[in-house]
C-alpha cells in the first residue's frame, strides 16, 4: 500500500579521474540517483513472502551505502510535531547506530521543512540527514499522500564509473519527512519510534518487504515495536561490517 515515485537523477558536475604519468588520463563519469519517495502507512495486516529484507538502491548488484567510516551528520526541525519527538528521533537514530556500527552526530536544530530540496545536486555540496515533522503543505514529500500515509523518506547519492571496471557510489544526503497530523504513541507498537526506526532504515538503503513481521513493511503492522531478524540482516550489509565505502 505504498505510493510510489518515479526516481529522478541527481544533476552532477563532471569529475577527473587522474591514474598517474604512466598511464593516460582517465575520465570518470558522474553517477548519482535519488531513491523513489517512501510512504509507511498505518494498518493491520500485509502479505508474508520469501524476503526478509531489500534493498533500494543498488550499483553492481550491491547495495549503495554510507560509507560507515566516516560519520553521519543529522539535523532535527520539531515542525510542529508531538511534544517529546526530540527525544524518539535521537532513541531512533542510536538504535541505528548501534546495529549498523555507524557514528551519528548530531548538527543542531533547525528550521528547515524537511523537503526534496534539501537533497543536493552535486557530490561537491555536502548536507547532513534531515529528519523532522512537517505537513502536506509544507513539504512535497507529504503532499498528496493518502492520509494513512505517517512518514515519508528520500536519499541521495553519488559516485563515480572509470571506465576500467571501477563503479563505486556512496550515499550522501538524506531527509525524512514526518506528518504531524497524525496521532501516535511515541513509544510501543505502531509508534512514533516505530515510524522514525522505519525511515532510518530506508535512509540506511533498505526497501519495503512484503513480510509484515518486519519493520521493514510497507503497511505498519499494530505491534511494531523494533527492527525484527530480517531487517537487522540487511542493516548488517549496509554498516561497519560490509567494511569502508572509498569513492574516488
Amino acid at each position: 500500500m505504498t505510493r510510489r515515485r518515479t526516481p529522478v537523477l541527481a544533476a552532477v558536475a563532471l569529475a577527473l579521474g587522474l591514474t598517474g604519468a604512466v598511464t593516460p588520463t582517465v575520465t570518470s563519469t558522474p553517477i548519482a540517483g535519488r531513491s523513489a519517495a517512501d510512504a509507511v502507512m498505518l494498518g493491520t495486516s500485509a502479505p508474508v513472502d520469501n524476503a526478509s529484507y531489500r534493498f533500494s538502491a543498488k550499483l553492481d548488484g550491491r547495495p549503495v551505502r554510507w560509507d560507515p567510516c566516516t560519520p553521519i551528520h543529522w539535523q532535527f526541525t520539531p515542525g510542529g510535531g508531538p511534544r517529546g519527538g526530540f527525544g524518539v528521533v535521537t532513541r531512533a537514530v542510536n538504535r541505528v547506530s548501534a546495529v549498523t556500527g555507524t557514528r551519528w552526530v548530531l548538527d543542531g536544530i533547525v528550521g528547515s521543512s524537511p523537503t526534496t530540496s534539501w537533497l543536493p545536486n552535486s557530490p561537491d555540496a555536502s548536507r547532513p540527514v534531515l529528519i523532522g515533522w512537517s505537513d502536506a503543505a509544507h513539504s512535497d514529500l507529504l503532499s498528496g499522500q493518502p492520509s494513512l500515509v505517517l512518514g515519508v523518506t528520500r536519499t541521495a547519492w553519488f559516485g563515480t564509473d572509470d571506465h576500467r571496471g571501477h563503479r563505486v557510489a556512496a550515499m550522501r544526503a538524506a531527509v525524512i519527512a514526518l506528518d504531524r497530523t497524525d496521532r501516535l504513541p511515541l513509544t510501543g507498537g505502531a509508534s512514533w519510534r516505530s515510524v522514525v526506526l522505519h525511515e532510518l532504515g530506508h535512509t540506511m538503503d533498505l526497501d519495503h518487504v512484503a513480510d509484515g513481521r518486519q519493520l521493514m513493511a510497507a503497511v505498519l503492522q499494530r505491534g511494531a515495536v523494533d527492527y525484527a531478524a530480517g531487517d537487522l540482516a540487511g542493516l548488517s550489509r549496509l554498516g561497519r561490517q560490509a567494511g569502508c565505502v572509498n569513492v574516488p
